[in-house]
């Protein structure tokens, strides 16, 4: 294993070294704004392909919010977690994010909203609507806050940004770009963080998005830059930027057998007993990952 000082940060080179499902963490403007970039393409592509049966619109508006919340991985530290809850107009319909500061992601659409989408929902603000809202819970088991807005833009993108000026009163800027072709396969999947740091011009945030979407080919080589490359990169847009760490993140279900011994206890004990007498296994999938969970006669026989 190889590893590089850039800036007095140690950054081990090999795998880690391209971009890839990795945020670069930088501050810009005299260190008065932080800057988070992040290429999720493959992470992206993991999560979709998992759900290539829904909508077309419908993978769009998750893979915006899962490649918008993952960001916010480089945000929180220690055993800490973040959940945000989108809340379609139509209260039924819900697409959820759950993060963790390790770097682990997952993401999923509702029962509901997966089986009952108009098929007319030509775009993601359709499906939103107009009387949406974002939920987000933040904190470790013991310490835990809930913040709540509405959704005016019905982006995903701006009502990220919304909710941070809104419930936590920060000047925050998010945007993510998720190319989907028709098979629903990533072309490319990427995001960007800007936050203003306490006393620095709400402005910043402005110059950095004209920036950045003026020059938005720079995500597409992103992925095959090493992080030198990037860092020199970024300096033709920023003069003064630091880069000051990375961190991975990846698609985590978290789901195990254990978890579905209390959906089988949910089922008819007549059910459950004529499985154990026909000596017949049952088996359960996780609805986010697709794993499938087998139990023998035996196991649900412990729980009778």
């Amino acid at each position: 294993m190889i590893y590089s000082v850039i800036n007095g940060v140690t950054l081990r080179m090999g795998r880690m070294l391209h971009m890839k499902d990795t945020i670069i963490k930088t501050l810009v403007y005299d260190k008065q704004v932080r800057l988070f970039l992040l290429d999720n393409t493959a992470m992206m592509n993991e999560i979709i392909h998992l759900n290539q049966g829904n909508h077309r619109v419908l993978n769009v508006a998750l893979g915006k919010l899962i490649s918008g919340v993952s960001l916010l991985t480089a945000t929180i530290k220690g055993e800490q977690r973040i959940s945000v809850t989108v809340s379609m107009s139509n209260p039924a319909y819900k697409i959820f994010a759950d993060i963790d500061a390790h770097g682990n992601v997952r993401g999923y659409a509702n029962e509901s909203l997966m089986h009952g989408i108009d098929e007319k929902s030509a775009s993601v603000q359709d499906l939103i609507g107009k009387n949406a809202s974002i939920r987000m819970i933040k904190g470790s088991n013991m310490n835990q806050f809930t913040g709540i807005t509405d959704m005016p833009y019905q982006t995903i993108d701006d009502d990220l940004s919304h909710y941070f000026k809104q419930s936590e009163q920060v000047e925050t800027f998010i945007e993510t770009n998720l190319a989907l072709n028709n098979e629903n396969t990533v072309l490319g999947s990427y995001a960007m963080y800007a936050q203003l740091l306490p006393g620095a011009p709400v402005h910043l945030l402005h110059d950095i998005r004209e920036i950045l979407d003026t020059n938005s080919s720079f995500f597409q080589k992103q992925t095959n830059m090493d992080i030198q490359e990037t860092q020199n990169e970024l300096r033709n847009y920023f003069s003064d930027i630091e880069i000051i760490g990375q961190s991975q993140v990846q698609f985590s279900c978290g789901c195990s057998k254990e978890m579905f011994y209390g959906l089988l206890l949910s089922l008819d004990r007549e059910d459950l007993m004529e499985a154990v007498d026909d000596d017949r296994s049952m088996d359960t999938c996780c609805h986010i990952c697709g794993r499938t969970y087998l139990f023998q006669p035996d196991e649900i026989k412990s729980i009778l």
